[in-house]
């Protein structure tokens, strides 16, 4: 898994503990009285010099706070409080429920406890408060000091807030997304240029076919792109094209067989092989070749829409006996190209087809045509269309450019092997440059 998806997870993880965290926690109550420091008196605790300056020193008006907040947070006025109240807790664990502060340019104490009891909150703020400013109540005469205001019962609770967390649920998210979006990594198991699919497949590669997008000079619509060779001759895909169709010349060649036929497959649906074959076999029809075109997508045939025909009667007509050769080769309208397209039978019974009547539609299009053109389905659809594999001169996988991975197209050379395929090469599809 890409380390970026891991990091995404992780704090997608860390947001749902929080949340669940704190919506999974008991309220806490937090109840606040006050009480003001008179210093104007001398004698309190020694410090007649605080009284003198009319606190203009700020180091001893400073100090003498700080002392006050800690006396309040004492264990003796916290023992006073226990006994007052009757509480059961320990000195220990009332201290670590209070909190002090002094409110900035006052002399007023902010004397706040915390429970989980909103009633027991407010009245241990107000008892420390009542404490520490009463010397009857704890026997210690240390202060010269009133309460300001007693705490009311709190009605809010100040913890877990829920909406805090919420929020950072939402930041981690965000982060989350953000991780993904801008620091994801190529995936090293996608096949990413021609060097890459030729060095994980140790096959060939014909050529790369970029994206052909519509809208263009001379590409207007769907159809356009399915004949670009023909509607745009002079744009890069029909270069490439051109290319592929001089490649396959000298590899074909190479075998020494009469009959050249090409079967162009792929690893998964919708990779382009249609796309291939027709501009392919236009391609090689232009070069002044004899070319025959045969749509052997049983499930999925587009060879008739591309050409604008019926599909009443083709290949698996003649492979069921249910027509002759010469009644399911049609004309294109392109000067040396004809068309075969995939019939009208069904493909349950084109599925119990022998290899005997796949061979003798080979040898009797070989006689007619010096090219054989087959758009076949996706590597794993074959099923009895296999038999065209071990018969057929040489076999080209289309890859998509932007998505095939190196273990799919390994896993689909491995099944074209085994059913007897020579595999010729790989073309790229729907690259983008």
């Amino acid at each position: 898994m890409p380390k970026s998806r891991i990091a995404a997870l992780s704090l997608i993880a860390i947001g749902l503990a929080m949340m669940w965290m704190s919506f999974g926690q008991k309220p806490l109550y937090k109840a606040s009285s006050t009480v003001i420091i008179d210093i104007t008196s001398p004698g309190i605790l020694a410090i007649e010099d605080i009284a003198k300056l009319q606190e203009a020193h700020y180091l001893a008006y400073k100090t003498y706070m700080e002392t006050q907040r800690e006396i309040i947070k004492s264990k003796r006025v916290a023992d006073y409080v226990i006994k007052n109240l009757g509480l059961k807790d320990t000195t220990g664990n009332l201290l670590k429920r209070l909190e002090t502060d002094i409110i900035k340019g006052t002399r007023i104490i902010r004397i706040s406890a915390i429970d989980k009891d909103p009633k027991r909150a407010g009245f241990v703020a107000n008892e420390f408060a009542r404490v520490y400013a009463n010397p009857n109540l704890s026997h210690i005469e240390w202060n010269n000091t009133r309460v300001q205001n007693f705490v009311d019962v709190p009605a809010e609770p100040v913890k877990p807030n829920k909406n805090l967390s919420i929020i950072l649920f939402a930041i981690f998210i965000t982060a989350a997304g953000i991780s993904i979006i801008f620091f994801k990594k190529p995936d090293d198991s996608t096949a990413k240029d021609l060097s890459d699919i030729a060095d994980s497949l140790q096959l060939p590669v014909l050529g790369s076919v970029p994206v052909i997008k519509l809208h263009g000079r001379n590409i207007k619509t769907k159809a356009d792109i399915d004949r670009v060779v023909e509607t745009d001759p002079l744009c890069m895909a029909s270069e490439v094209y051109r290319l592929i169709r001089t490649k396959l010349l000298f590899s074909l060649n190479s075998f020494g067989s009469i009959a050249k036929s090409i079967i162009i497959t792929s690893s998964a649906p919708d990779e382009g092989k249609t796309l291939s074959a027709v501009n392919l076999a236009i391609m090689t029809a232009h070069s002044g070749e004899s070319v025959l075109l045969v749509d052997a997508h049983i499930k999925k045939p587009r060879v008739h829409a591309v050409f604008n025909m019926d599909n009443d009667a083709g290949f698996t007509d003649y492979l069921s006996g249910r027509a002759d050769f010469d009644s399911v080769v049609r004309l294109s309208g392109i000067d040396n190209l004809s068309i075969v397209t995939s019939g009208g039978a069904s493909y349950k019974c084109a599925k119990s087809i022998s290899s005997k009547n796949i061979k003798l539609f080979l040898e009797g299009s070989s006689a007619r045509f010096s090219k054989v053109i087959f758009d076949a389905p996706s590597v794993a659809l074959f099923d009895g269309m296999a038999a065209l594999l071990s018969i057929c001169d040489g076999t080209i996988l289309i890859a998509e450019g932007n998505g095939a991975t190196k273990d799919l197209l390994s896993s689909s050379k491995e099944l074209l092997r085994k059913k007897g395929a020579n595999i010729i090469g790989v073309i790229l599809n729907n690259v983008s440059f």
